[in-house]
């Protein structure tokens, strides 16, 4: 299957997106820490002019002092430097999700149904991406 896909992946990239295609993936990993303690971190990656921010976690002692918004946008920043336009990210259908990145500038574009372990998601954006 490797070979498969090694093998015919570029024809079928060219076609689509032109010569100048490149999918390589460049991680995207911020830490928060107190002294030595790491207390948060956001981790994604950037593909073709894409951001993806798939996991953000900050421990519960550390929830609502403002470490989560700071950790986004360093991602973002990052994300930024290393091309991307825009950001994606995924995370459940709550209220208190919805706030915090509605806060930080990025949009509903989808809601995901049953999404893990039947819960709903929510698909969010934020554009552009500006260097900070």
């Amino acid at each position: 299957m490797r070979r498969f896909l090694v093998r015919e992946w570029p024809a079928a990239d060219r076609e689509i997106f032109g010569d100048d295609c490149d999918w390589t993936s460049q991680p995207v990993v911020v830490e928060a820490r107190v002294g030595e303690e790491l207390v948060g971190a956001v981790l994604g990656e950037v593909v073709a002019g894409m951001a993806r921010l798939h996991d953000l976690l900050v421990v519960a002692d550390h929830q609502g002092a403002g470490v989560g918004s700071r950790l986004v946008e360093a991602f973002c920043d990052r994300a930024a430097a290393l091309g991307a336009a825009r950001c994606y990210l995924r995370c459940p259908a709550t209220e208190r999700h919805r706030r915090f990145y509605e806060r930080l500038g990025f949009s509903q574009v989808a809601r995901l149904p049953r999404y893990y372990h039947d819960h709903d998601f929510l698909e969010y954006l934020r554009e552009p991406l500006v260097r900070g």
